[in-house]
């Protein structure tokens, strides 16, 4: 069981906070009368959003969703996007390298896509109220779109897959961003009411826009996995387009992360589970970071010592979980814990599986950058460690008291989360 998604009669508060707080610097008004659902006129067409709507919408169900009754007309355009695209392609830029084979192409795309006024009100609000969302929005479109020319897709399909990196995240607007700060550390609850966020930004797509359903259905693929490792739904049956946006999505969160070798790191994140992202993204991933050696500056010096320490205490923890999810899931438990037991327990058995082929826990001695490597292995692993507990034991909100502990207990101990769990 899931958690619900938010009813689009409704105002949804955090969405409201962050049209009002956009409109301080682009005006966002009335498009049409805005009316409750018994017919009562709560605000009048072409009237701009105050915190007096805000007060007006408190508690009171809408004839039409709010979202198709705003419009930003001074808001986020083609120009605006083709400004940002071209600031990643500066000397300085965060892609000014790994990109350039396809940088004239990407920005000439950007002026091209089509902004229905539903997306053109949710981006506007997310550069005016979150600007570090905004900005992973126009990485994830570049990223989506390099990949697709990488591959050597016709320009419907290029455009598919740039317009969904530019809105997979626009169901963060309707998210506590108290809950997304970096330094929030995150309880069963908060992650139940983060994790719904692909979701809603599909619902929003399907219900107010003409986009193709092949978008909307990406967008709320964006934090699946082709192994089950994801959320909400924890699907593995993705779209074409879902699978290459969630790659461009985590390899995003990665660069956005700030790590050194950064392309190093997000080619590692992923191929580090065979059958979690899609062929051709780790392809292209691959050749860019092989590309960008001579261009990334050093990485820090690595504590040989500590690294492989480290290394060596995930593997027993790991093996620890393992053993206790087999435990569980063959136990006389509620079927709902043996199935989340079940599947975590697959989950560890190909990490560990990852770990052997990537020989991160081979008793041999190692060198300069292989000591390097051993230490980002340790960060993923390590990542993919929490994000299997999460899945496992916070997204199934039908569980009772006493089926969460029992799933609790297989996790005593577990890591920290790394930097791009919910980029």
């Amino acid at each position: 069981m899931h958690q619900a998604l938010p009813h689009l009669g409704a105002a949804n508060p955090h969405a409201l906070s962050s049209f009002l707080q956009a409109s301080d610097a682009c005006p966002i008004i009335a498009s049409e009368d805005i009316c409750d659902d018994r017919g009562v006129k709560l605000w009048a067409r072409n009237q701009p959003v105050s915190h007096e709507l805000q007060q007006r919408l408190l508690d009171r169900k809408l004839r039409q969703p709010l979202e198709a009754c705003l419009r930003a007309p001074d808001g986020v355009n083609s120009t605006d996007l083709v400004t940002a695209t071209r600031r990643l392609f500066d000397p300085s830029g965060a892609l000014s390298h790994a990109l350039s084979p396809w940088a004239d192409e990407l920005v000439a795309e950007v002026a091209r896509l089509p902004l229905h006024p539903v997306v053109q009100l949710l981006l506007t609000a997310l550069r005016n109220s979150r600007t570090e969302a905004f900005e992973h929005a126009i990485v994830t479109m570049a990223l989506a779109g390099a990949v697709y020319l990488h591959a050597g897709s016709d320009r419907y399909e290029l455009r598919m897959a740039m317009l969904a990196g530019l809105v997979h995240d626009v169901g963060d607007l309707y998210v506590d961003p108290a809950l997304l700060a970096p330094e929030h550390a995150l309880t069963p609850a908060g992650f139940r009411h983060v994790v719904i966020h692909p979701r809603i930004g599909e619902m929003l797509l399907t219900r107010l826009t003409d986009h193709p359903v092949a978008l909307s259905r990406a967008v709320g693929e964006h934090h699946e996995r082709g192994n089950g490792m994801g959320y909400p739904l924890r699907a593995r049956h993705l779209s074409w387009l879902g699978c290459r946006l969630s790659a461009m999505d985590t390899l995003a969160g990665v660069l956005d992360g700030g790590h050194d070798n950064a392309w190093e790191h997000g080619s590692l994140a992923l191929r580090l589970i065979p059958g979690e992202f899609d062929a051709v993204a780790i392809s292209f991933t691959s050749q860019v970071a092989r590309r960008m050696r001579g261009h990334m500056p050093n990485s820090a010096a690595v504590d040989a010592s500590a690294t492989w320490e480290r290394s060596q205490q995930l593997a027993a923890h790991i093996a620890g979980c393992t053993l206790a999810a087999e435990r569980l899931a063959d136990a006389s438990a509620p079927g709902r814990v043996q199935d989340n037991a079940r599947q975590a327990a697959m989950l560890l058995t190909q990490l560990t599986q990852a770990g052997h082929e990537l020989g991160v826990w081979a008793p041999r001695e190692l060198l300069g950058q292989e000591f390097t490597e051993l230490h980002v292995a340790n960060q993923e692993i390590q990542f993919r460690l929490r994000a299997i507990q999460r899945i496992t034991t916070w997204l199934d909100v039908g569980l009772l008291p006493h089926e969460d502990q029992a799933l609790a207990q297989l996790w005593v101990g577990a890591a920290p989360a790394a930097v791009h769990a919910f980029s």
